[in-house]
């Protein structure tokens, strides 16, 4: 959610920021709806005041002007209503347009017209030579028995998975392993989060209403399918004031995510990297203004220290303005090398929202020195989509036999299994 006074004052920051998005300017159209509404609603409380006077002075009228007096209350009292109906559409019309809006680019975002204009910042870890022809993780998967595709389509159509046997296991065993590192070694408070929340959720970190058509809404309760735990993490401290004794806040969570892939078609059909319902763990942070980009960069370390210890090579990418989502300022994609698709792919992207997300869910922050109340910054991160990993690994850790070599980090949360082997 945008501040009407801070773009009312900044209108060419405003509009500069909409521009390196490609998207048309705002701030003129904006500043006329808002001012058209003020100078509405100075109207209505002039019409309340008189309102008021002529009430005032019934009792003490005589009673030959009462009926003009009741007449006049009543004319008053309709225009009141009619102003009140256009009140009502002129806001509603201004928070339709501002709740479309994406969020203000940092100055530190690279300009770019596309995915191609993206910053390689980061190169980490070894890439692997093989001395056979690679498989994708999906020929691996299949030929091991532990992946059937087709008997997910039977139960859900395309873009579903069924995860057999060990490969279930290291999915479950991936879970694990990085809510430990996120809660033991980096201080993230757990949390189990409901997979169902209510269209205002969605609306507070920013997926509705510009991307319904991404998501899936169930017939029960105006309930939403989550596309991410980031809205049920994020959202548990809406409409609250938050003590800055208290800050940062940092959750994560394990959850299942539900997304429609609107606009992938023929992209990645088949396999896990893009899929309707995929498991994730999430990370969110909340915090001041002054520390949110050094927070970033924690969550980053955070996310990129489980490929680290799983000895999966990465990059780190700085997206550029284009690329850059609705509601982040700024945004560090992790991507993770796939030997079978011969290319980096997408593992994690951690955003520093700063207040947009705040804004839309009335979260507030209430300094203990100064007493003065403002809006937290808000970040949120993968850590990591658990699929992509799983494919990461059979990628990496195939060997010529078809068997996979498990990494020694995630053999003690898979009973100490060292390998996937062709006869599992």
């Amino acid at each position: 959610m945008h501040d009407i006074k801070f773009i009312k004052e900044n209108q060419e920051l405003f509009d500069e920021s909409l521009k390196k998005r490609n998207l048309e300017p705002l701030s003129k159209t904006i500043t006329h709806i808002h001012n058209e509404y003020l100078e509405s609603l100075n109207k209505l409380q002039q019409l309340q005041q008189e309102r008021n006077e002529l009430s005032k002075n019934f009792s003490h009228s005589r009673p030959n002007s009462l009926d003009n007096i009741k007449e006049n209350v009543s004319i008053i009292k309709k225009k009141i209503s009619e102003l009140n109906t256009i009140n009502e559409a002129k806001l509603d019309k201004l928070n339709r347009i501002i709740l479309e809006i994406p969020n203000i680019l940092d100055k530190k975002v690279p300009l770019g017209n596309s995915e191609e204009d993206n910053k390689v910042i980061r190169v980490d870890g070894k890439i692997r030579e093989f001395d056979f022809p690679t498989k994708n993780h999906l020929d691996v998967a299949e030929c091991l028995g532990l992946l059937d595709y087709e008997k997910a389509i039977k139960l859900s159509g395309s873009r579903f998975s069924v995860l057999k046997s060990k490969l279930a296991l290291m999915h479950r065993a991936l879970i694990n392993f990085m809510l430990d590192n996120n809660t033991l070694e980096f201080g993230y408070l757990e949390h189990t989060v409901p997979e169902l929340v209510k269209s205002e959720c969605l609306v507070g970190t920013g997926q509705l209403p510009k991307f319904s058509q991404d998501l899936f809404k169930t017939n029960f309760n105006e309930l939403w399918l989550i596309p991410t735990s980031e809205v049920s993490l994020t959202n548990l401290n809406r409409e609250q004031i938050i003590s800055s004794d208290n800050l940062p806040l940092r959750y994560t969570s394990f959850t299942n995510c539900f997304r429609s892939e609107a606009g992938s078609s023929g992209t990645d059909t088949k396999g896990l990297m893009r899929e309707h319902q995929f498991g994730k763990v999430e990370l969110v942070s909340i915090t001041n203004s002054r520390n949110s980009m050094s927070e970033l960069q924690r969550m980053i370390n955070c996310a990129t220290r489980i490929l680290e210890k799983l000895e999966i090579p990465y990059r780190l990418v700085e997206l550029c303005s284009t690329d850059t989502g609705f509601s982040s300022s700024y945004t560090i994609d992790i991507e993770v090398w796939m030997p079978g698709q011969n290319q980096y792919r997408e593992v994690s992207s951690c955003s520093n929202c700063k207040d947009f997300q705040s804004r839309r869910m009335k979260m507030r922050i209430k300094d203990h020195i100064t007493k003065e109340i403002s809006y937290p910054h808000t970040l949120n991160g993968s850590s990591l989509a658990v699929g992509r990993v799983i494919v990461s690994i059979l990628e990496n850790f195939q060997n010529k036999d078809g068997s996979v070599t498990i990494p020694k980090i995630l053999r003690n949360y898979m009973n100490n299994i060292k390998t996937l082997n062709v006869d599992e």
